[in-house]
This record gives C-alpha cells, sequence and structure tokens, in this order.
C-alpha cells in the first residue's frame, strides 16, 4: 500500500483544532474576567439601583439602550466583526486602563458611586474596543459615553453629587450677591439674607442641567459624526463651564425676586422657565462650536486586525499575557480598598453630671435618613444645663454624604431661620449660630472629628479626599429660648460638649 504524505501542522500532535480555538478564547476570556472583577461593587451598585426604579423607568432606559445600538450598526456600511483574537490598541487601551486606574483611585480618595460607575462603562467599552474593528469603536464611542453618563444616574439621582452640587452654587450664588451688595451668607445649600431664606434646593443645585447639557453634547457629536480630539475636549469644558454660570445665574435671579423684591409668585413662575432657558443657550452655542470640529473621517482597513491604532506592542509575545497580568493587579487592589473606614470607633457620649439629659426618638423624617446609612451612630437627647433647656442631635459618622443641614430641619418642622452667623465659641469651637422663630429660639451647630472643629461642610467633604479625620460627629443643638452667642453660660456649656465629643472619638469614656 502507498503512503500518502501529509503536510505537517503547526499544531502540535496532542493540540486539536478545537482545542486551539478554545486557547483563542481564552485570552479573551481571562481579560475580561479580570476588569469585572476589578469592578464588581461597580457591577454590584449598578443591578441594585435598577431594582429601585420603577418598571417604566426601566423600559424606557432599556429601548433607549437598544435604539442606540441598533441606530450604532444600522449606520455602517456592513455589520461590524468581532474577533476573539484581540489587538492592542491605543486608545481603547488607554481608555480601558485609564478607567480601572481612576476608579481605584476615587474608591481610596472619596467614593461617589455614580462616578465610579460612569468609568467602569467607559473601560468597558473600551475593552470591547480591543475586540471590534477600530473604526467602528471610534464612531460609536460617544454612545459608550451616552450610555455612561444615563446608566449611573437612573436612581438615587442626588446622592453624592447633588449635595456638594448645591453648597458650592450656594457660595457662588453668596459672592454674586455680594458684588450686587446685597448681604448674604450661604450656609450648607440655602442662603440667608438680611430679610429672608433662599433654599438652594434639589432643581437648584445644577446636576440634571449639566447631565442634559452633557448628553446633548455627545448625541450632538455622534449624529453628527464629529471627531473626538483635544478640540472636543475644549469643546466639552466649555459646555461644562456654561451650564454651571448658567444655573448659578438662574439661582441669583430667583433669590433676588424672591427675597430681595420680595415677588416670591413670580420667582416661583420664573423658576423652571429660567432654568430651560439657560440650558437651551447652553446648547446652542456648545452646537455652534461643534460645527468648527472636523468630522470622523474612518480609516481603510481590509479586517479588523489591519492596520491597528498604533498598535502596542503587538509583536511582544508577552503583550496579551502582560495587559491580563496589570488589570489582574488593578482587580486585586480594587478588592484591597479601603472598606473599613463605614465602622465607627467611638465610645458613647457620656455627659458631665450638670448636664441633665434623657433620650428622645427620632422624628420620622429623621429616621427615614438616618436609615439609609446603617453605620451612623445618632443620638437625641433632651438636656437641662444650669438656665439653660432644649434639645441636642448628634451625628456620628464616617461618611460625608450621611450629613444634612440642621437649618433645612429647622425650616422643614415649621422653625423660620432669621440669621445665621459664624461665631468663635471657644479657641476650639468654631460654629453657625441661628437665630429662629422671629428671634425666639436659638441654635448653634458644628462638625467635629478628633483632630479639627468646623463649620464648614466643603471643610468636611475636605478630610475624606485626605483622609486624616475619618470619624466625625455633627452636633446641633436647639435651644428652647433666645440666647446670645457671648453668654457666658452658652459657652462653657460648648465647652462641655466639645470635649465630651472628643473623648468619644478618642475612644474615652469620661467617668465624670
Amino acid at each position: 500500500m502507498q503512503r500518502t504524505n501529509i503536510p505537517h501542522s503547526d499544531l502540535p500532535d496532542a493540540v486539536s483544532p478545537n482545542s486551539a480555538v478554545n486557547l483563542v478564547w481564552l485570552a479573551p476570556f481571562l481579560l475580561a474576567l479580570a476588569w469585572f472583577w476589578a469592578n464588581i461593587s461597580a457591577v454590584k451598585w449598578l443591578l441594585s439601583s435598577f431594582v429601585e426604579i420603577p418598571t417604566l423607568y426601566k423600559i424606557v432606559i432599556g429601548f433607549l439602550i437598544v435604539a442606540l445600538v441598533v441606530r450604532s450598526i444600522g449606520k455602517c456600511d456592513r455589520p461590524p466583526r468581532f474577533s476573539p483574537n484581540f489587538v492592542l490598541r491605543r486608545d481603547p487601551l488607554l481608555l480601558m486602563l485609564g478607567a480601572g486606574i481612576g476608579s481605584i483611585a476615587l474608591q481610596y480618595i472619596i467614593d461617589i458611586k455614580q462616578v465610579t460607575v460612569l468609568l467602569f462603562i467607559l473601560g468597558t467599552y473600551g475593552l470591547c474596543g480591543l475586540l471590534l474593528e477600530e473604526n467602528f469603536w471610534q464612531k460609536n464611542l460617544p454612545v459608550a459615553g451616552l450610555l455612561a453618563c444615563i446608566l449611573p444616574f437612573n436612581s438615587q439621582f442626588n446622592s453624592g453629587l447633588g449635595l456638594p452640587a448645591r453648597v458650592l452654587t450656594a457660595q457662588v450664588v453668596e459672592q454674586l450677591l455680594s458684588m450686587l451688595h446685597v448681604g448674604a451668607i450661604s450656609s450648607y445649600d440655602i442662603i440667608v439674607l438680611e430679610n429672608g431664606i433662599a433654599h438652594v434646593d434639589v432643581p437648584c443645585s445644577g446636576i440634571k442641567t449639566l447631565l442634559v447639557g452633557t448628553l446633548f453634547l455627545l448625541a450632538a457629536t455622534w449624529l453628527e459624526g464629529r471627531k473626538l480630539s483635544l478640540r472636543w475636549l475644549a469643546v466639552g469644558a466649555a459646555n461644562f463651564l456654561m451650564l454651571v454660570s448658567a444655573n448659578a445665574a438662574r439661582v441669583a435671579v430667583l433669590v433676588l425676586v424672591s427675597e430681595v423684591f420680595k415677588q416670591p409668585k413670580i420667582a416661583e413662575i420664573i423658576h423652571v422657565p429660567l432654568g430651560i432657558v439657560g440650558l437651551v443657550c447652553a446648547c446652542f452655542v456648545t452646537w455652534l462650536m461643534l460645527q468648527r470640529l472636523p468630522k470622523f473621517q474612518p480609516e481603510k482597513t481590509s479586517g479588523i486586525s489591519a492596520k491597528p491604532n498604533s498598535g502596542i506592542l503587538e509583536n511582544h509575545p508577552l503583550a496579551k499575557p502582560g495587559i491580563i497580568a496589570a488589570v489582574t493587579v488593578l482587580a486585586v487592589m480594587a478588592q484591597l480598598s479601603p472598606v473599613e473606614t463605614s465602622k465607627m470607633a467611638i465610645a458613647p457620649l457620656r455627659w458631665p453630671e450638670y448636664i441633665k439629659s434623657e433620650s428622645i426618638p427620632l422624628n420620622a423624617s429623621e429616621q427615614r435618613f438616618f436609615g439609609n446609612y446603617p453605620d451612623t451612630q445618632t443620638q437625641k437627647i433632651r438636656f437641662v444645663a444650669g438656665n439653660l433647656r432644649g434639645s441636642m442631635l448628634t451625628v456620628a459618622s464616617t461618611s460625608w454624604q450621611t450629613y444634612h443641614a440642621p437649618e433645612l430641619c429647622f425650616v422643614a418642622s415649621g422653625i423660620p431661620v432669621n440669621r445665621i452667623e459664624k461665631k468663635q465659641l471657644t479657641p476650639s469651637v468654631t460654629a453657625r449660630w441661628l437665630s429662629l422663630k422671629n428671634n425666639q429660639l436659638s441654635a448653634v451647630y458644628w462638625l467635629q472629628s478628633a483632630q479639627l472643629t468646623t463649620d464648614n461642610f466643603l471643610s468636611r467633604i475636605g478630610s475624606d479626599l485626605t483622609k486624616k479625620n475619618h470619624n466625625w460627629v455633627l452636633v446641633s443643638i436647639l435651644f428652647d429660648s433666645s440666647l446670645q452667642a457671648e453668654n457666658q453660660e452658652v459657652k462653657e456649656f460648648a465647652g462641655n460638649v466639645y470635649d465630651t465629643v472628643k473623648q468619644s472619638l478618642e475612644g474615652e469614656i469620661n467617668e465624670n
């Protein structure tokens, strides 16, 4: 019998064609596994957030996602091709690794879940860019930006970002009013004038306006096929500044109309139209700037791996294992991010003998608010200290997101705020002093850590950025009568409260 010569195969004898295909899929599988492991907290938060939103909103979001995907594929001359043999292109790789590093850095610095999820979605699209055709990936990058902006904000919209936005808006408006010689002081997220109080509430934070303006920029970029570049980033920065400025100007106008010119009904009527006008004007100017940007020009390629975008180490045998290892290192770092800071480590408050106190329950609104933060420790008491009588609320927490403005609670309880001043009660206590209910009542509050005491909420946020002070206590005291901050008995009482809280933060129990 004549022997037939079989051409030599590149595959080893022990490796079948099916096992070779499996090996090809192994690298992208390991990369995807490492990436999702690195972002497991973002995935959990995103999934849990969908449980909380209404069914109608889920349907709308699902329809929007499908429409964007269908539109993206439909605009192509031919369906996009997908290959498991991923290519290390520069832009997708930088987007994936940059988003991963940024997400982990934010978890160590200040944990705002919406931003973390936004980075996760962008990084996931960067991962897809290693497997998809380059032209398709680059052309639809704005779609990834749209989804990254929509999905994280489907629930808990103002959590994390809304509070500091309102504080900053209030302080900017305070400066604008001072330029107009209108006396005002911003306290947390309200503005107190000499003759009234103006709320910088949730609609005034500017977060929704900023989100809608950003979505407009991304949608216009995608629909018009504009190229993403440094010039596009400059347009994005200009769009951001215009939206923020328009919102601050709107709040300043509302404060002037409502509290200075005493026309609250007119302010209520123009509240929404002013916001719409500012948004439309900013978007129109942004659209004009987009017209000066070049359109995206697809490169002529013959396949998914042809002429890769500045291929990084494309011929190096350890390039792909190195990228998988790098993402795995990011995953390990993400799991080691500081989670122990959520646990409080303070001793119970033990008041001096001359302060007679009894515990009282939190009201319904306080129970709802603090119920969202199970690691927060609250204590509410009625007290008698010499001639001083009143109630006091202490809130101990490791996160600035658990605090709310005491003056807003007073207003919600039907106690109007007439005046807020910054007072130095003792050498160690800088506080906000409030005159309430036509000067019939007085109140005071401050934020205290083991090393620092402040009346400024932004300073509290700064401590989370520097990680210098983990445990903070908000002290809010409402007196049953009108008092002066210079009253010696008030100063002595504030000093004793400060010392008690300090001992608690240091883990010491006052035995006196």
